[in-house]
C-alpha cells in the first residue's frame, strides 16, 4: 500500500482484522465463522473510508495512485501465488500443466474472486466509485452519501436477478462503496464531535467496542435464526446478502465496533506487522496452509482433520497454522522488498539490501 503518516489504531484493527480472516479461512464452518463473515470484509472498506483523502488532489492524481496501491498488486501478488501454487505441487509430485498455469494467470487477470486478493481490486474500484460520486456531489458530505446508497440499490438490484460476478469484483465494490463511505463520514469533521472524543478515550474506545461487538454478535444470530442458514458467510457479493435490511447494518455495526475496540487496545505490537498484510493475505490459503497440513504438522492435521470445531486441539492446530503463516510472510516480505518486484507485488520501492552491504564494506575497506 502507499506510504502515508501511519495512524497506528487502524494498523493495528487492518492487522487483527487479516489475522481473524487467516484463522477462520483455516478454521470450520459454525457459528464463529459466520460472526466474523458478518462483518469482516466491509470492516476492510470501513477502515480504508477512514483514510481515504479525496480533497485537493486530482482525478488524475488519485486514478494513478490508487492503480499503484491496489490494481499493481493485486495482479502482480495474484500471479506471485499462482507461481507458489506450481512450486507446492511439484514439491508433491501433484499434476499441473502450462494450461492450468495459463488459465490461472488469465483468471488473475479478470479478477473475478481468483486467490484471497481479489478484494484489492474492489478496494480499488470503491475508492474511484466514491472519489467520483464526491466530486459529483460538489463535495457535500450527505450528498454524497445519498449517492452510495444509490448506487447500493444499483448494486442490489443487480443481485436480485443474477448469480454472476463481476470481472474486476465491481459487485463488491457496489457494496464495498458504501462501508468506504461511512468511514469516510465517521472521521470528516462533521462527525468529529463523536469521533475525537470516542479515540480520545482508550477505556471509552473498549467499552463502546465491546458493546458494539456484543450488539453484532446477537444481531448475527437473529440473522441467522431467521434466514435459517446456519453457515452463511455474509459476504458483500452475489446473492449471499439475503436480507440487505439486517445484513448491511450488521456489517456496519461490526465494522465500527472492531475499529473502536482496537483503538482501546492499540499498541506497536499490534500496529507494526500491518505491514506484512499484504503477503499474508495472499500465500496463506494455496501455499502456507497447504505446507503446514501436509509437511509441517502431517501427523497433527490428520489427527484433527474431523474434530468439531470446539475441540481445543483443533483450535490450537488453526493457531499454530496462523502463526506459521504469519512467520512466512515475514519471510517472504523482507525477499520480495530487495528485489525488482518489491513495487509491482507490494507498492514498494526496492530495498537497497546489498548495495548497503557493499557501501559499508567498501568504507571499511578505504578506512
Amino acid at each position: 500500500m502507499p506510504e502515508h503518516k501511519r495512524i497506528q489504531y487502524i494498523d493495528t484493527a487492518k492487522f487483527l482484522g487479516l489475522l481473524l480472516v487467516v484463522f477462520m479461512h483455516g478454521y470450520k464452518e459454525g457459528l464463529a465463522v459466520s460472526f466474523a463473515y458478518s462483518f469482516h470484509i466491509p470492516m476492510f472498506f470501513f477502515l480504508n473510508g477512514m483514510t481515504f483523502r479525496p480533497d485537493n488532489i486530482s482525478a488524475g492524481d488519485f486514478l494513478i495512485k490508487k492503480i499503484k496501491g491496489y490494481l499493481i498488486p493485486c495482479i502482480g501478488l495474484a500471479i506471485f501465488c499462482i507461481g507458489l501454487d506450481v512450486l507446492f505441487k511439484s514439491l508433491y509430485d501433484m499434476p499441473w500443466d502450462t494450461v492450468y498455469v495459463l488459465n490461472d494467470i488469465s483468471r488473475a487477470i479478470s479478477q473475478v474472486r481468483f486467490k484471497s486478493v481479489w478484494f484489492l481490486s474492489a478496494l480499488f474500484f470503491s475508492d474511484i466509485f466514491l472519489f467520483w460520486i464526491y466530486h459529483k456531489c460538489r463535495k457535500n458530505i450527505w450528498l454524497t452519501g445519498l449517492g452510495t446508497l444509490a448506487l447500493l440499490g444499483l448494486g442490489i438490484f443487480y443481485n436480485k436477478f443474477t448469480k454472476s460476478t463481476m470481472v474486476w469484483n465491481m459487485d463488491a465494490a457496489v457494496f464495498g462503496t458504501v462501508f468506504t463511505y461511512f468511514g469516510f463520514l465517521f472521521t470528516s469533521k462533521n462527525l468529529s464531535f463523536i469521533y475525537k472524543p470516542l479515540i480520545s478515550r482508550r477505556w471509552l474506545s473498549l467499552l463502546v467496542g465491546s458493546i458494539l461487538m456484543v450488539a453484532t454478535y446477537f444481531l448475527h444470530l437473529y440473522i441467522r435464526d431467521t434466514t435459517f442458514m446456519p453457515n452463511l458467510h455474509m459476504d458483500m457479493f452475489a446473492s449471499i446478502y439475503g436480507n440487505h435490511a439486517l445484513t448491511l447494518p450488521c456489517a456496519l455495526l461490526g465494522s465500527i465496533g472492531f475499529t473502536v475496540f482496537c483503538r482501546g487496545i492499540t499498541n506497536f505490537i499490534f500496529a507494526f506487522p500491518v505491514k506484512y498484510n499484504l503477503v499474508l493475505l495472499a500465500i496463506h490459503q494455496g501455499f502456507t496452509f497447504p505446507i503446514f497440513r501436509f509437511a509441517v504438522a502431517k501427523e497433527w492435521w490428520i489427527s484433527v482433520a474431523y474434530s468439531q470445531p470446539e475441540d481445543p486441539n483443533f483450535i490450537l492446530f488453526v493457531l499454530t497454522m496462523t502463526a506459521f503463516s504469519l512467520a512466512t510472510a515475514v519471510i517472504f516480505y523482507y525477499i520480495i522488498i530487495v528485489t525488482p518486484f518489491s513495487a509491482m507485488l507490494l507498492n514498494k520501492p526496492r530495498y537497497p539490501l546489498f548495495e548497503n552491504i557493499f557501501k559499508k564494506i567498501t568504507q571499511r575497506v578505504q578506512k
